[in-house]
């Protein structure tokens, strides 16, 4: 009686064991001839190719007679010297650019009447706006938290020049606001209040002198001690190789101590440096290049090769040019640059994607409704398990474009591409 118990039992756990068997090959049948896939959809993007390099930045700032450097303003005595023009400002001959004091005291209590002068403006500005009423409260909400977005990208890029005016902003946004709602304000003690510190302040002045410049240019109010490092002239037609950028990158700063700022001749500056030569090739002269500075906060710069000198080992020297100017791109020198060499733009699609149909053509297999259609791809870049593609073109024997075989065939944006499935091939239904 327990033998035929036993029996009983294994074959009971062999029907079960022969059905689940049977099961999973069926299911894999299925899957073969039913098209068990998966997708995914693909979308135009542009992949850039980005090189990082060290770089030196050259400007008309060398400017000698007599073997002096007259770019570069000197102080006179002792006396303390205070800027009013703004770092990257255009001057012209004659033109005051900055103030000269006795003493450091006398130059400290002129900076704070301009900061009280400041505030001043601002507030004499928001006590006269008149009417706030007609103002959309919910526009001013927005306007701000994108001030205070503004704010944060400042803090976080590390580069506080504009932080002052940015908080201006938020006052001034913030103020509006609790006018047009009804808040009353009256600015005039305080204003009151400012205009006699600032009158109390200057009445300790004496001594002020203004200093003009004999040069028309733009002023930087910094002097590194790298502007003797290049001839910017030679730069300028393109007369340097990778030996010299490696000079200029190990020059040592030579600093004048007795100097409050520089006036530079012309806005168009160059960047120099040595691209690997797997990198250089897709650089040609004339072209142009987005160059960012990531350390200074500065992005996207548009600049064009203007020079591409002839293979030295592993580099090849390049002169950039640029004409933009600011104050964040008046203190480059010695800077970490990062290049966009080429872009590509076109459909993003994972390597899973790809196939070849019955003829070898590379393409993609895509799902439109249950209906698979195999579209032909031209890549153009490959990149870490994708590769950026465009469609292809099709044309007759005369050389003219074949428009309807070109867009029957067309793949594109939004298409839902088959990255998993079996026995696909053009035409076929799915399920």
């Amino acid at each position: 009686m327990k033998k035929t118990q036993n029996f009983k039992t294994v074959v009971i756990m062999l029907c079960i064991a022969g059905v689940i068997v049977l099961a999973y090959a069926v299911q894999g049948v299925y899957f073969s001839y039913t098209g068990s896939v998966e997708t995914e959809y693909i979308f135009e993007t542009d992949d850039k190719q980005v090189v990082t390099v060290e770089g030196f930045v050259v400007r008309d700032e060398n400017r000698t007679e007599n073997g002096k450097n007259i770019s570069i303003l000197e102080k006179s005595g002792d006396r303390t010297y205070v800027p009013v023009v703004s770092d990257s400002a255009s001057v012209a001959n004659g033109q005051t650019i900055a103030l000269s004091f006795e003493n450091e005291q006398d130059a400290k209590a002129y900076n704070e009447s301009l900061v009280l002068e400041e505030k001043i403006d601002h507030l004499t500005q928001l006590q006269y706006q008149g009417n706030f009423s007609h103002i959309n409260v919910m526009t001013l909400n927005s306007e701000i938290s994108s001030a205070v977005n503004d704010y944060m990208k400042i803090l976080e890029s590390g580069n506080y020049s504009g932080l002052d005016d940015s908080v201006r902003n938020i006052s001034y946004k913030i103020t509006t606001r609790q006018l047009a709602t009804g808040t009353k304000l009256n600015f005039s003690p305080l204003i009151s209040q400012y205009k006699k510190q600032k009158n109390s302040l200057l009445k300790t002045i004496s001594g002020k002198k203004a200093v003009k410049t004999e040069y028309a240019g733009y002023f930087v109010s910094q002097v590194d001690g790298y502007e003797s490092a290049a001839d910017y002239k030679s730069i300028a037609e393109g007369k340097i190789d990778s030996a010299g950028i490696q000079k200029l990158l190990e020059s040592k700063s030579v600093k004048t101590e007795n100097t409050f700022g520089k006036i530079i001749g012309q806005h168009t500056w160059y960047f120099v440096c040595n691209l690997p030569l797997n990198e250089a090739s897709v650089v040609k002269t004339g072209y142009y290049v987005d160059v960012s500075f990531p350390d200074k906060g500065i992005n996207n710069l548009s600049m064009s090769v203007h020079s591409v000198s002839s293979r030295a080992g592993d580099t090849i020297a390049v002169v950039l040019k640029c004409t933009s100017m600011n104050r964040e791109i008046s203190a480059l020198r010695k800077e970490r640059a990062q290049i966009t060499v080429k872009t590509y733009t076109g459909l993003r699609i994972s390597n899973e994607a790809l196939t070849m149909d019955e003829n070898g053509t590379e393409g993609v297999y895509t799902l439109n409704g249950k209906r698979v259609s195999f579209k032909p791809v031209n890549i153009i870049h490959y990149g870490d398990n994708y590769v950026i593609a465009t469609a292809v073109t099709f044309y007759n024997d005369d050389g003219s474009v074949d428009y309807e075989k070109t867009a029957d065939a067309e793949i594109k944006a939004f298409d839902q591409v088959i990255t998993k499935g079996r026995n696909l091939s053009d035409g076929k239904v799915i399920g």
